[in-house]
């Protein structure tokens, strides 16, 4: 039987990695109708669990969820609540054949759809945050069914990595270059973290970096060796990268350039390093938060692609009148002689 086709909510910023909602195709249009049709609702959101991330699946097999955490149920179904608000929610423990803790289910009353999975996702992960620390093991959530009235109306789940890598032929050379060093590691990082914070965290500092670090030091390079060519700017947003990106619906329409776009990120970046903040998140950001997870997930992938559209002019400038002086007197690597050509202490 062949699958039903599913649909990237945020095509243009979707990255292997990154957190994204996907609709199926048979629910994009009640979903638009819900949407437009703004009254209060009765969701359930469904958790899937497990106590090892895996985001390395087929892309066929994108929102099939079947692991399960480190902790046993002593049956298969059991309620527990947690304090909310006014009252509190109820939530559905359920377990796998083995007995083990592999999903959680609790409903929940919004307008939107998006708005009751940023609800759900507040108390799913405030209540993780203690069940977590009493069991003292991981628990990631392998993604999130939103439903109505018993209809899945979309998952929330990693875009995988399968087949997304790069070959690696035989031989094969990495010329490193100590400039561009440290923003090849934060975005591995930023790439191998579980956590949209710690990627927002990564992928905020390389930013910084391209401005404070890399374009001063290119530059005094270039004056050392006579190179009188200007570095570029930073590259400007046309108005079809702001539809794409969905800037407009961010506030975000008169975006000029990448720069600009990046400096947005700076308070939410310091909500997430620092405990207090001002404005917007007044307090403190909370990761347990389902709008704070959200906006920690989409200005991660803001700034990888800011950092992308900054960083490729100065690769650029670097290979077209830098990298000779760079590489001169450097010795060719012999590739047949791995022992003549080890690692060497400092």
């Amino acid at each position: 039987m062949e699958k039903e086709p599913l649909i990237i909510q945020s095509r243009a910023r979707h990255h292997p990695g990154n957190v994204e909602v996907v609709i199926p195709q048979s629910s994009l249009s009640l979903v638009r109708e819900i949407e437009k049709d703004r009254k209060e609702r009765l969701y359930l959101g469904r958790a899937h669990l497990s106590s090892k991330y895996d985001n390395t699946r087929h892309s066929d097999d994108l929102i099939r969820l079947t692991g399960a955490t480190l902790i046993p149920l002593s049956a298969s179904r059991i309620r527990v609540w947690l304090d909310w608000q006014s009252a509190g929610v109820v939530f559905t423990l359920k377990s796998n054949r083995r007995g083990m803790l592999n999903r959680i289910e609790a409903y929940t009353r919004a307008s939107l759809p998006g708005n009751a999975l940023n609800t759900f996702k507040t108390a799913l992960y405030t209540y993780l945050d203690k069940l977590v620390r009493d069991a003292k093991c991981p628990v990631y959530v392998e993604g999130i069914t939103l439903l109505l009235s018993r209809r899945v109306l979309f998952h929330e789940v990693p875009i995988t990595f399968f087949a997304k890598g790069r070959t690696i032929s035989d031989p094969f050379g990495y010329g490193n270059v100590h400039w561009f060093a440290p923003f090849l590691s934060l975005e591995r990082e930023a790439l191998s973290s579980t956590s949209p914070f710690y990627r927002l965290l990564c992928r905020f500092r390389a930013y910084e970096g391209i401005g404070r670090y890399l374009r001063p030091e290119l530059r005094a390079f270039a004056r050392e060796i006579g190179v009188t060519a200007r570095l570029p700017g930073a590259p400007r947003i046309s108005p079809q990268q702001r539809r794409e990106m969905g800037l407009k619906e961010l506030g975000l329409a008169s975006m000029r350039n990448y720069e600009e776009l990046g400096e947005q990120c700076r308070q939410l970046r310091n909500g997430v390093a620092h405990f207090l903040v001002n404005k917007p998140f007044k307090a403190m950001l909370m990761a347990s938060r389902g709008d704070h997870r959200t906006a920690a997930e989409t200005w991660s992938q803001l700034l990888r692609i800011s950092n992308e559209k900054l960083m490729g002019p100065r690769w650029d400038y670097f290979n077209k009148w830098l990298s000779d002086n760079y590489n001169r007197g450097k010795i060719l690597v012999d590739t047949d002689r791995p022992k003549d050509f080890p690692a060497l202490e400092r």
